[in-house]
């Protein structure tokens, strides 16, 4: 199955593509998709598959896009 991870905000700019394709053989958990592409959970404040707002424990079963929004910081 081909995950394709695309990242939004500030995320395009601190990791090197931000659009990225993983494959699998079988399921998936996004905590171990963002493990394999090497983007720190701290810097990830919501995941998106589809419509769904999603958590890292999230078990990815079908070729699915993935977004990464980033933590928003403010004062």
């Amino acid at each position: 199955m081909k995950i394709s991870i695309k990242l939004e905000g500030y995320l395009k700019y601190k990791y090197p593509s931000n659009i990225l394709e993983l494959n699998y053989s079988k399921p998936v958990t996004i905590r171990q998709i963002l493990k394999d592409i090497k983007i720190s959970s701290a810097d990830v404040f919501f995941i998106k598959v589809g419509d769904l707002m999603v958590k890292e424990d999230y078990l990815l079963i079908k070729s699915n896009e993935v977004k990464l929004f980033p933590v928003i910081g403010g004062g």
